[in-house]
């Protein structure tokens, strides 16, 4: 997961402000852009959004960040989660994501894999921040020149990117979210596509003809509904790695 710019002025706990300043932040300007492409029937009709500036963290989430969520007992803590969230962590097996403990994943620098949208959520809300809207997470990857890739135009390699060509995995497992550096959108965000998907605060929706209007619009229907993902992952094939190709899951799916 990312996650974007502080929304509340609420004090923070001090383990989330220690934890919010080691962050490395990427800022994003407020702009106009074109929502979607050409490429995909899921990706039309283009639409002209308007974003606010925000910031987003540089890299997805480590399991070294993550933690940090954990030590302070996040699981435990019901104000940090959804109702529906916080029904489906009484029903966990364990207080920690899937894979935590599997050597494939684990990794300090490796993003956080096998978390629900509603863990991605309640970390982010005990850091005082949001996941990002599709439409900020789309155009942090692209940019203002509408880049097919968050590098650039050129084709995905296993030398710029975590994927499975023609999803066949070379290997199952993560990598370090400093591994690409090749991998960096027009504002400095790294390892945006590939290694894992990541959740977005939008419900999932079929094409973009019903686009909300006005600044910062995110789509929304029913908190149970499923959520928009997109980056990608080491599991998905190149297509999913354009900026603007689009996934969704269920929010317990984890």
């Amino acid at each position: 997961m990312n996650v974007f710019e502080i929304r509340s002025e609420a004090r923070l706990e001090r383990a989330a402000n220690a934890c919010l300043v080691r962050l490395d932040w990427c800022q994003v300007p407020a702009s106009k852009f074109m929502l979607g492409s050409h490429e995909s029937p899921d990706e039309q009709p283009l639409v002209e959004v308007e974003l606010s500036h925000f910031r987003i963290s540089r890299t997805p989430i480590t399991n070294a960040i993550f933690s940090e969520f954990l030590a302070a007992g996040g699981y435990d803590r019901s104000e940090y989660w959804h109702p529906l969230g916080w029904k489906l962590r009484q029903e966990l097996p364990s207080k920690e994501p899937n894979y935590y403990r599997d050597p494939a994943w684990c990794g300090p620098d490796v993003p956080v894999t096998g978390v629900s949208y509603w863990e991605a959520e309640a970390f982010a809300r005990w850091l005082g921040v949001e996941l990002p809207s599709e439409a900020q997470w789309e155009y942090a990857a692209k940019g203002p020149a509408s880049r097919r890739y968050p590098w650039g135009d050129a084709e995905p390699s296993l030398e710029l990117a975590t994927f499975s060509p023609e999803c066949q995995p070379i290997e199952r497992r993560g990598t370090s979210v400093f591994e690409h550096p090749g991998n960096i959108s027009p504002f400095g965000c790294l390892d945006m596509v590939g290694n894992l998907a990541e959740w977005c605060r939008d419900n999932a929706r079929p094409n973009y003809s019903n686009q909300p209007a006005g600044l910062d619009p995110v789509y929304l229907t029913s908190d149970s509904a499923a959520r928009i993902v997109r980056g990608g992952s080491g599991l998905h094939d190149a297509s999913y790695l354009r900026c603007t190709s689009r996934d969704y899951y269920v929010p317990e799916l984890r």
